[in-house]
């Protein structure tokens, strides 16, 4: 059993300083709160697979999820480069290997994701849904 992730305020403001000055891989999703319609900024840290850039939520349906599922465009920030992007909601295998190459890469979220010890791709299929993935477009 994963063990429930509750959001440090602290972390995320490290984390998101780090992404502010450029450090790391980390950057700064900012999204439209879905209630408040105030911006919202979340450290996350972006995976490319195949060609294509994802995002992947490892601590579940969390509050950036339901803001990109009722808005996705959104900005991502690094340093001083500032994207502005769509995020597109994927399933199935895309997701499926995005997790997995998630989990290999970040260590951090590794306790609170519900697999098992060295999982396999089988192992991320079964949890299809838990980890929300999307998957990073040019906002045209």
């Amino acid at each position: 059993m994963a063990k429930p992730y509750e959001a440090s305020a602290n972390i995320n403001r490290l984390t998101s300083w780090m992404a502010r000055r450029g450090w790391g891989r980390t950057e700064v999703l900012t999204t439209t709160g879905r209630m408040s319609g105030k911006s919202r900024q979340v450290p996350v840290s972006p995976i490319e697979l195949g060609g294509s850039e994802y995002l992947v939520a490892p601590y579940g349906e969390v509050a950036w999820v339901r803001n990109v599922r009722s808005d996705p465009n959104v900005t991502l920030r690094h340093g001083s480069s500032e994207r502005r992007v769509r995020l597109e909601e994927v399933a199935g295998h895309v997701a499926t290997e995005a997790v997995a190459a998630y989990y290999a890469r970040e260590t951090f979220p590794r306790p609170y994701m519900d697999v098992p010890d060295n999982p396999t791709t089988a192992d991320f299929a079964a949890t299809a849904g838990r980890f929300p993935v999307f998957r990073v477009e040019a906002r045209g």
